[in-house]
């Protein structure tokens, strides 16, 4: 800080002229002598102060020129290049292949979202949304009498049960009335065996005609859930054919300008082939920082872009993202009402804010032994006040240890010391009304 800061304290000739007047007229022991003053260099220890009022002679004020301290953010301007370009550039592709019938929109044009740029013959799309509405009808056809068929063979088993539940008690009624009979010995075993063999194949007949009934119960929920599924097949079979037939028409996909038109009628296209270049109206500046600046630029943040002469502002649209070979890209939105051509080059500014403190003039600073001060004006006497230097310019420094409406001086004269008397002047000067009275360090 030293070498930055030494200064060769030069004084302008509209102040030099009262200073040498001043002490010409008997200000101290070196001004008739031609010697330093105390405290420059080869100044004599003895020599009296300025500020300091000799015997019999009256206090002169040295002359000075002073600056009101302000509190605020050192900033600072940088440029550099940018170029216009779309926000949005879109290379648009065809989703289903065919043949191109008609190009209705011609390059340069400005199209709407959703206006048409390319179409393709859809006759043999048209014929395949026919065929999977046909398909869609026939599964629900097919649906429906599988419900039918249900609902009527449901029934007739179910009264087949019924049937065999009678049968096996009935049989059961015999079976036991012919076993007391015989344990009376009213009839012959064989008799009883008969009635027992009833019984059995009653109950065989039950669980045959349960069985029935469960099988066709499952069946025809299978089925009907199979047909189901064909009516929902059929259903996505439709939609496909509808919106192939709807991507026939190679629509815009968003307002903005044609670039480029790839097809001609007659051309065949496949799937995925690129037909047509959209860009958007909104216009946006790409440019590159260095990363020190990058971090200053938040989305939202206003620069500034020149072309020609004259000034567009824009706003940050795009975070920073990490540095390519050495500086950050970014991206500005520039406002609706700039009309510049796509690919113009201009310069792009954009503030800084290099700290936060007093903002002085250079011509403030002093140093002394590597240590930063200025000189205050304090009740119309100049003292020193050491600060500390945050961050600068080429005219302006931020610094600590100085508040707010405190007045410094510019280019402290010769001879200016602690303590002496000042007053302030102009330019040209003349002297100006008396110093602020600043607050002690």
């Amino acid at each position: 800080m030293k070498g930055k800061w030494m200064r060769i304290r030069t004084t302008i000739a509209a102040v030099a002229l009262p200073l040498a007047v001043l002490v010409g007229c008997g200000g101290g022991a070196g001004a008739s002598t031609g010697q330093p003053a105390a405290g420059q260099p080869g100044g004599n220890a003895q020599t009296q102060a300025a500020g300091q009022q000799a015997p019999g002679r009256k206090l002169s004020s040295i002359p000075v020129q002073a600056v009101t301290v302000h509190v605020g953010p050192l900033k600072t301007s940088n440029d550099t290049a940018g170029t216009v370009v779309p926000a949005t550039l879109s290379s648009v592709a065809s989703q289903v292949a065919g043949v191109v019938s008609s190009v209705p929109r011609l390059v340069g044009d400005w199209v709407k979202a959703g206006a048409t740029i390319v179409q393709l013959d859809d006759s043999q799309l048209k014929l395949a949304v026919q065929n999977a509405q046909s398909n869609l009808a026939i599964a629900r056809i097919n649906f429906e009498i599988a419900q039918d068929n249900a609902n009527q063979d449901n029934p007739k088993l179910q009264l087949q049960v019924q049937s065999a539940q009678s049968a096996l008690a009935s049989a059961q009624k015999n079976y036991d009335s012919q076993k007391a009979l015989l344990d009376i010995g009213g009839i012959p075993a064989a008799q009883l065996d008969t009635a027992n063999s009833q019984l059995q194949q009653a109950q065989a007949n039950l669980e045959a005609a349960r069985t029935a009934l469960d099988q066709n119960k499952k069946s025809d929920t299978q089925t009907l859930a199979q047909l189901k599924l064909s009516i929902d097949q059929a259903q996505n079979a439709l939609q496909i054919a509808q919106l192939n037939l709807q991507y026939a028409a190679i629509k815009a996909p968003f307002a903005g300008q044609i670039s480029a038109v790839n097809v001609t009628p007659g051309m065949y296209v496949g799937l995925s082939t690129p037909v047509f270049i959209l860009v958007s109206a909104e216009r946006e500046i790409n440019f590159n920082v260095p990363p020190s600046d990058a971090s200053t630029l938040p989305v939202g943040a206003t620069v500034q872009f020149n072309s020609l002469g004259k000034d567009y502002p824009a706003r940050i649209s795009q975070a920073p993202s990490a540095p390519i070979n050495g500086v950050v890209p970014m991206v500005a939105l520039l406002a609706r009402s700039a009309a510049l051509q796509y690919g113009t080059v201009g310069t792009v500014s954009y503030s800084l804010s290099l700290a936060t403190g007093a903002l002085i003039p250079i011509a403030a600073l002093q140093v002394n032994e590597d240590k930063n001060y200025v000189f205050a004006i304090v009740n119309g006497k100049a003292t020193t006040r050491p600060i500390t230097i945050l961050s600068e310019t080429g005219t302006t420094a931020a610094v600590s240890g100085i508040e707010e409406g405190v007045q410094v001086v510019l280019n402290p004269p010769p001879g200016l010391l602690p303590g002496s008397a000042v007053q302030t002047v102009s330019l040209n000067g003349a002297a100006i009304a008396p110093a602020a009275t600043g607050s002690t360090p």
